[in-house]
């Protein structure tokens, strides 16, 4: 899964720098813009599908770090720090919201082994059935319930009867609605401040 990191602010502005690009006529600064944007943006369309929720956030997570990209390099505004810090949180959300990684979370403190087993036939049939049976091999839900104290305690209040396992899984779902609801609201409370 992939972590993005604040990007370095640079010292000087784009008020600041004298530079072909900026002597340009404004028409034809507009034309290489188009021609850059389809661009980058060719190897993320290319890709994309109209399948799922996944392709939507792919390309939301990319415009966001194209965008900060170009707010922090052009460093105009005093909010700069504010707004590279919180679009690096939005980035990271749409990572592990779209890799469902709090979902799957809890898989990664058990390990198991599938087997088959063959099923006895009740008739002359000549096709064998199995049955998947699964051995637990190892399992640490007590540190991934250590790791969410809080998920934890709302989880069993709303299901107070839960085993480990079935507690991870709860918990695991909740972890990930967390971070989908956490997301939004960066989203709806800080997005309108991202323009350069």
């Amino acid at each position: 899964m992939k972590t993005f990191e604040k990007l370095t602010i640079p010292k000087d502005s784009a008020w600041s720098r004298n530079t072909l690009w900026g002597r340009l006529h404004w028409r034809i600064r507009s034309f290489l813009t188009g021609c850059h944007n389809i661009i980058k943006w060719a190897p993320t369309i290319f890709k994309d599908r109209d399948w799922d929720d996944w392709y939507i956030y792919n390309i939301l997570q990319k415009k966001i770090e194209f965008q900060r990209k170009e707010i922090i390099y052009a460093n105009r505004h005093t909010q700069v720090e504010r707004d590279n810090r919180d679009m690096t949180i939005a980035l990271n959300l749409i990572e592990r919201v779209k890799e469902e990684y709090y979902g799957g979370e809890y898989l990664d403190y058990y390990e198991s082994k599938f087997r088959f087993e063959p099923i006895e036939k009740d008739n002359d049939d000549d096709e064998e059935y199995f049955s998947m049976e699964q051995d637990i091999i190892s399992e640490n839900y007590d540190e991934y319930i250590k790791k969410y104290p809080s998920s934890v305690r709302k989880v069993l209040k709303e299901k107070p009867d839960l085993n480990k396992k079935d507690l991870c899984f709860w918990v695991s779902r909740h972890n990930e609605e967390k971070a989908n609801d956490l997301l939004h609201k960066v989203l709806k409370e800080r997005m309108k401040g991202w323009w350069d």
